[in-house]
């Protein structure tokens, strides 16, 4: 049974301790293992002024490992890699080309390598941007309601078992708080 991808508010605490139930957040079954993920919020305006330098060097960070199965964090592994390795795989058509371009007989494939190289490069940015949102967990950090001194991150594209899971270990761990917090009453002097 495929469940569509749902969203849960988190504190920015709850990431950075990886403060989660054993529940995978990808496909809801009994976590195996835990993965590593950073979540971002860049300034809108950083991106124009100094493009993705800056805004890199801006962007508020919170990481924290999630609850997975192995196969989940495969998943996550290959798509990676496999789009990932299309970019340094167009800087070596890149340089096939530009040799061949010092070729005497090689200056008709200069082109053909320079577009393949295009083409892997285009396929890995958009791999990596498309394969990745559309399997994996994403995460955007919100701004810090008045009265709190840390920010919420709204996590999407979790299995609706691991919402049930955390906000059932959030409503324990605040009735814990709240039970040790309250004082009992002196008894009734009669």
């Amino acid at each position: 049974m495929i469940h569509s991808p749902a969203r849960l508010f988190v504190w920015q605490s709850e990431v950075a301790a990886s403060d989660f139930p054993p529940v995978c957040a990808m496909t809801g079954q009994a976590a195996e293992t835990w993965r590593k993920f950073t979540f971002r919020k860049t300034p809108p305006w950083a991106f124009w002024v100094g493009g993705i330098i800056l805004a890199a060097a801006l962007a508020e960070r919170t990481s924290g490992f999630l609850p997975l199965t192995r196969a989940s964090a495969k998943k996550l592994t290959t798509v990676t890699w496999t789009f990932g390795s299309m970019i340094p795989l167009a800087v070596l058509f890149w340089l096939i080309g530009i040799v061949l371009a010092f070729v005497p007989t090689g200056g008709s494939f200069v082109g053909l390598f320079l577009l393949l190289g295009l083409g892997a490069l285009f396929a890995g940015v958009i791999g990596l941007f498309i394969g990745r949102t559309a399997i994996m967990p994403m995460g955007k950090i919100l701004d810090p309601q008045p009265g709190y001194n840390q920010s919420v991150i709204e996590l999407r594209n979790v299995h609706p078992a691991f919402v049930a899971a955390v906000q059932q270990h959030q409503h324990s761990r605040y009735a814990q708080a709240y039970a040790r917090q309250a004082v009992p009453l002196p008894p009734e002097s009669k």
